[in-house]
C-alpha cells in the first residue's frame, strides 16, 4: 500500500482522512438575497400605501357629495315649506275677500266652492274611516336587495288605489292629503308624497264607509301580498276603523300650466 501511494504521489495522512460532509448552499449570495428581498417589501409597502391613500380619497368624496345632497334636501325642503306658509297666507287673504263681497250670488258661489274644494282637497275633511298602517321590517333583512324589506313607492301606491277603488272620499299619507296632481315616487331609500320626504310608518288614513273599507282591504290584493311579505321580509301591516279620521286640506300648489276649459264647455 506504502508503495502504491509512493508510486501515485499520495500523501496517506492527509489525502485519506475523513473529510467534513459539503454543506448546501444558496446559488446566490445572501447580500443578493437580502436586497432583493428588501427591495420586494419596499415595492410591497407602496403598493398598499397607495392604495389606502387612494380609498380614503374615494370614501372623502363620497362623504363630501352625501353631504352635498342632504343639505340641497333640507334646503328644497325647507324651501316648500315656506311656500306652503305662504300659500296659507294667500288662501286666508282670498276668504277674506269672499266674505267681504256684497253680491247676492257670492253664497251659492262659496256654497259651490266648497263642495268642489272638498272633493278636490282642498279643504280638511273629518268621517269615519279606517288607518292603514305599513311599516319597514325590523332587524336584518334576509333579502338580497335590502330594499325589500323596506316599504317602497308601489306599496303606496297600491294601498291608495285599494282604498280608492273600495269607495274612500279622501285620504292622506302620512298627512299628507292626496288629491289628483299627487305623486307618490322614490327617491334612494326615501319616499316621496306630494315632494315631501316621508319615513316608516306610513299610516294611510281614508274616509268613508269604515266597514266596507275595512272588509273590502282584507280581501284585497294588498292584504295577501304584505301577509306573505310579512313572513318573508319582516315588513308590517296593520289595519282599524275609525270613528273619526281627521284628513288635512292640501297644501301645495294646484296649478295646471297645461289644462284649459274645453270650448262651449257648460259653466
Amino acid at each position: 500500500m506504502s508503495d502504491l501511494t509512493d508510486a501515485l504521489g499520495l500523501n496517506a495522512e492527509t489525502d485519506y482522512a475523513r473529510r467534513p460532509p459539503v454543506r448546501w448552499s444558496q446559488p446566490w449570495s445572501s447580500g443578493v438575497v437580502r436586497s432583493l428581498t428588501a427591495l420586494g417589501a419596499l415595492l410591497v409597502g407602496f403598493l398598499l400605501s397607495a392604495g389606502v391613500s387612494v380609498g380614503r380619497q374615494q370614501a372623502a368624496e363620497q362623504g363630501a357629495r352625501k353631504s352635498e345632497l342632504i343639505a340641497l334636501i333640507d334646503a328644497r325642503q325647507a324651501r316648500a315649506d315656506a311656500l306652503a306658509e305662504q300659500l296659507e297666507r294667500l288662501r286666508g287673504r282670498v276668504d277674506a275677500a269672499q266674505a267681504a263681497a256684497v253680491n247676492p250670488a257670492v253664497p251659492a258661489l262659496r256654497t259651490r266652492l266648497a263642495a268642489v274644494e272638498a272633493a278636490t282637497g282642498l279643504t280638511a275633511l273629518t268621517g269615519p274611516g279606517v288607518q292603514l298602517t305599513l311599516s319597514d321590517g325590523t332587524g336584518t333583512c334576509p333579502a338580497a336587495r335590502p330594499e325589500d324589506c323596506r316599504i317602497q313607492d308601489v306599496d303606496l301606491q297600491m294601498a291608495a288605489n285599494t282604498l280608492f277603488a273600495l269607495g274612500a272620499e279622501g285620504i292622506a299619507v302620512n298627512g299628507e292629503r292626496m288629491i289628483a296632481t299627487t305623486a307618490i315616487r322614490s327617491a334612494g331609500s326615501a319616499v316621496l308624497v306630494n315632494y315631501r320626504v316621508l319615513t316608516s310608518p306610513y299610516v294611510v288614513a281614508a274616509v268613508g264607509n269604515a266597514p266596507a273599507l275595512d272588509q273590502g282591504v282584507r280581501v284585497s290584493a294588498l292584504w295577501d301580498d304584505f301577509e306573505i311579505w310579512r313572513d318573508v321580509y319582516g315588513l308590517g301591516i296593520s289595519l282599524e276603523q275609525a270613528d273619526e279620521v281627521v284628513l288635512p286640506a292640501f297644501s301645495g300648489s294646484v296649478r295646471v300650466p297645461t289644462a284649459a276649459d274645453a270650448p262651449g264647455s257648460a259653466p
